[in-house]
């Protein structure tokens, strides 16, 4: 897709930890962000209530930190909890991973201490299979840059799916990011639309719809609707192939408000480059937090395909890990679930017996029917369709049973 395209459950808690300087306003903002816990003798812990009622808690120190160098870079320890790994980003002033030092950090169980080494410079470290307990947290000293405050953070023996409260502060637009560099997804499918001219492709089992994204430019619902379109599945956003940044679709806003109010029913799908499990949680919440699902006709996709970008390499077993765990937390939030990739992508480098629970949408061009020996709900048969309403091209798909 040129454009990028309540089961098993697991706790996900998000922390931010920034150093600030003494101020009254930066007290008021980290005491905003907490909440009270009736029972911990802790200075301040923030405690999010999941489904199940069990609590994941993150335990922080609440004194500032005391600056003698303003003019050294403030960094912030974003922390990512999900079942028992870890993803620490260290940030700038403005929330971005700090690139081109290697930052080290610490995690410490009281007993012993072990170091984490960002040994490419991208600003984010991992740490998995941690066993259930407290642990402290805390980036080693730097030059040139002021470290935060070691915190706390709890791992629970058995956890539950609690929402990141602040997933917002990693979604970033494209006026952050080199959108050229970030946004590359290509689904390495060819299309001369000669097809779709001579009428040659099987439509018969199915109703017609569009998936659309940034690449459309400014689209007229309501000529879209009167042409015969009876859904659209719209780019929400993308994690960025290179830097891995969070990313909304400048037009999603645009396209999901008017699309609706045209009486086009409306899907999602966001395009990963998750590394890991806990990344592919991440965007699942990010599409929670822009969306409702009583607001969507079709399931929300997550789009995997050749980016050129981090996670190309990825091996198969961790490449459908990843998707499973982007379906079950959005299927957690109250969605259903869908998989996008063209039939090389869906034989070669996803185990679909994995996703049998899911809904497939597959993408195949230039053929009569799909020669994909495999089960799907969609079909996303050309890239060259021309609908009233759009300007160009548009991606045209064939609806099977993706409202059973």
């Amino acid at each position: 897709m040129w454009r990028t395209d309540y089961k098993f459950a697991a706790a996900t808690v998000f922390l931010l930890i920034a150093a600030t300087a003494a101020s009254a306003a930066a007290l008021s903002r980290s005491g905003s962000s907490k909440l009270a816990d009736e029972t911990t003798e802790e200075p301040s812990v923030v405690s999010y209530d999941s489904l199940s009622g069990i609590e994941a808690e993150v335990i922080t120190s609440s004194d500032p930190v005391q600056s003698d160098n303003e003019k050294k870079c403030r960094l912030t320890l974003l922390l990512s909890v999900s079942d028992h790994s870890l993803r620490m980003i260290v940030a700038d002033e403005v929330g971005d991973p700090v690139k081109g030092q290697e930052f080290h950090v610490f995690l410490s169980d009281g007993t012993d201490t072990y170091e984490y080494a960002d040994t490419d410079r991208d600003g984010i470290l991992y740490a998995q299979g941690l066993p259930s307990g407290k642990y402290m947290a805390g980036l080693d000293d730097a030059e040139g840059y002021e470290i935060p405050d070691a915190t706390s953070v709890r791992i629970r023996e058995k956890m539950t799916y609690a929402s990141l409260t602040n997933i917002s502060e990693l979604i970033r637009t494209e006026a952050d990011v080199d959108a050229e560099k970030e946004d590359t997804a290509n689904i390495e499918e060819s299309d001369d639309g000669s097809l779709l001219e001579e009428g040659g492709i099987d439509l018969s089992s199915g109703t017609i719809g569009i998936d659309v994204s940034k690449y459309n430019k400014d689209i007229d619902w309501k000529a879209v609707k009167a042409a015969g379109i009876e859904y659209a599945i719209i780019r929400l956003g993308y994690r960025g192939s290179s830097t891995g940044a969070l990313v909304k679709d400048p037009y999603f806003d645009q396209n999901y408000r008017e699309a609706r109010a045209a009486g086009v029913k409306v899907g999602i799908y966001f395009f990963t480059q998750a590394l890991n499990e806990v990344e592919a949680e991440e965007e699942a919440e990010m599409v929670a937090s822009l969306t409702k699902p009583e607001e969507l006709s079709t399931p929300v996709f997550i789009d995997v395909e050749s980016s050129g970008g981090r996670a190309d390499p990825l091996d198969r077993t961790t490449r459908t890990n990843n998707i499973k765990k982007f379906c079950e937390t959005i299927e957690t939030l109250g969605y259903r679930a869908g998989v996008y990739a063209n039939k090389k992508w869906f034989t070669r480098y996803i185990d679909t017996d994995e996703l049998s629970d899911y809904k497939i949408w597959l993408a195949q061009y230039k053929v009569r029917t799909p020669t994909w020996d495999g089960h799907y709900d969609a079909w996303q048969y050309s890239s060259k369709g021309s609908v009233e309403g759009i300007t160009g091209n548009v991606d045209l798909n064939l609806n099977l049973s993706l409202d059973d």
